[in-house]
């Protein structure tokens, strides 16, 4: 009888130790099962194109944001722009054998055979902020129509212009030739637009080299080989754009600057109602981040489309807030 008393004891015992032990939540990151419904949550590898931006430090954030309103865990690593540690990055990823991988590719003909491997070992895979040179394999893309974002900032130009330079003007563009898909088309969007106005001439298209110190130095040329005569000036981001205002405020011109746009710096000085910048092409880091929910919908079983557009928003002081609540994003970083 006392055998048999010893025996019960411990497989009871037993019993309440492997409970106990199947009751331990799964830390984030790990394919376990999510404590209380008994489900696996999805995994998700992503490969970002760096962190050394805003723009791309916030896309970071509100992808965390994202995964958290999704249920699904992220194991996020940075390419740094370095195409051999995106390689690596999907190798690992693979390794791990996540549900999915979402990257922003660093090159777009290296990375098809990361691609490649990761599809044959079942891991479908998502791009954002970047188009592949080889789309096979790609479940789905999520892609910007730069043209046509220049052309939505041609019009409100073209409104500017209409409303409060008596629809004349002379108007400059501070391209970035190294960028023609990106940068490129946005400024033959923008062009477009600005050609179909009977009283606007571009009188100049220059190299801004995408920086402070471009802006500014192309500005000045383009200043004075006009007599300073500039009414408005599109730059191809907010770099080259705060470059041609300080050149624009030191020559004491009276020319305004429109630009493509995302930051503290940028959105501050928007709020305040610059006398220079004027208007931004805004990119919403909450925009990129929507892959996500991509992803998940095909790892749920339901039909993605195979690309996704997304627009830039246009915004000057007026209808700022109401576009975009930026500070709750920027706020993020802390």
């Amino acid at each position: 009888m006392k055998k048999r008393i010893i025996i019960l004891l411990a497989i009871i015992l037993s019993l309440a130790l492997f409970a106990g032990c199947a009751k331990q939540p799964t830390g984030s990151g790990d394919k376990g099962t999510e404590p209380g419904d008994g489900k696996k949550k999805p995994v998700i590898g992503v490969s970002l194109f760096y962190r050394s931006d805003e723009f791309y430090i916030d896309i970071e954030n509100m992808m965390k944001v994202k995964a958290e309103e999704l249920g699904v865990d992220l194991v996020i690593q940075d390419a740094n722009t370095n195409v051999n540690v995106q390689l690596q990055q999907f190798e690992d990823f693979i390794q791990m054998k996540v549900d999915a991988i979402v990257f922003s590719p660093c090159d777009p003909a290296a990375c098809v055979a990361a691609v490649q491997s990761a599809v044959a070992a079942g891991i479908p895979v998502f791009t954002y902020d970047g188009v592949m040179e080889d789309k096979t394999g790609i479940t789905s893309g999520m892609y910007n129509d730069f043209r046509a974002d220049g052309n939505a900032l041609g019009e409100w130009t073209k409104e500017y212009i209409t409303k409060n330079l008596d629809g004349k003007a002379k108007v400059a563009i501070l391209d970035f030739p190294a960028s023609p898909i990106v940068c490129g088309l946005r400024a033959d969007g923008f062009a477009e637009i600005i050609e179909t106005l009977p009283g606007v001439e571009i009188v100049a298209r220059q190299d801004g080299a995408a920086s402070r110190t471009g802006g500014m130095a192309a500005m000045e040329n383009i200043l004075t080989s006009n007599n300073n005569e500039i009414d408005l000036v599109f730059a191809i981001n907010y770099e080259s754009g705060a470059g041609a205002a300080a050149a624009i405020e030191a020559a004491k011109a009276k020319t305004v600057v429109t630009c493509v746009a995302w930051g503290e710096e940028a959105l501050k000085r928007l709020e305040a109602d610059d006398p220079i910048l004027k208007a931004y092409m805004l990119g919403n880091p909450a925009d990129q981040a929507e892959i996500l929910k991509v992803a998940k919908d095909h790892l749920d079983g339901k039909q993605v489309a195979a690309e996704t557009y997304y627009k830039y928003l246009i915004v000057d002081r007026e209808n700022l807030e109401s576009k975009i609540d930026w500070k709750a994003i920027i706020d993020l970083r802390k």
